[in-house]
């Protein structure tokens, strides 16, 4: 059943994202560890007008996100603003994000990130309030895969943490 509601939003933020304009303000995030690996892969996926509003709030200046006329040092910005944004904990150690690199599909923008860990993940802490600093309604969407245990959380403007914890 789960994999079924799964499918169904996925389709249905495919659907709304094919539009320029929406109402419908989710981000949709991606976390694996898989401990072969040695790192905490993240895959983001935000509209790029929300978040060039996002940064244009926080850095009043034009970002023109995935075009030509995009700032040189955009994915710095775009690193500093997720790190406030979104702040994973992993055996209560705070972890750094690290940004790989970035790509456009439609009108998404879907980041790479990564967090160097080799040991056991045995508790993740997770802070997210990427874009509810723009966008009271936003929602973000947390798909989780930890050594093969699958599991999504959702955070919104009031619920911005959620712990779990793994054996």
């Amino acid at each position: 059943m789960n994999k079924i509601k799964l499918s169904l939003l996925i389709i249905l933020f495919s659907f709304l994202s094919a539009f320029t304009l929406h109402k419908f303000y989710v981000g949709v995030f991606q976390i694996d560890y898989f401990k072969e690996k040695k790192a905490v892969q993240i895959t983001a996926r935000l509209f790029i007008d929300d978040l060039e509003k996002a940064l244009y709030k926080k850095h009043n200046k034009h970002f023109y996100l995935t075009t030509n006329d995009e700032i040189s040092d955009a994915n710095t910005y775009i690193t500093i603003y997720l790190s406030e944004k979104l702040k994973i904990k992993i055996n209560n150690k705070i972890q750094t994000l690290q940004f790989l690199s970035k790509e456009q599909e439609d009108n998404i923008v879907i980041c790479y990130l990564k967090i160097p860990f080799k040991d056991n993940l045995k508790e993740l802490d997770i802070y997210n309030n990427v874009l509810s600093d723009i966008f009271n309604e936003q929602q973000n969407l947390v798909h989780l895969n930890i050594n093969g245990n699958k599991k999504t959380i959702l955070f919104t403007n009031t619920e911005t943490n959620q712990k779990l914890k793994y054996k």
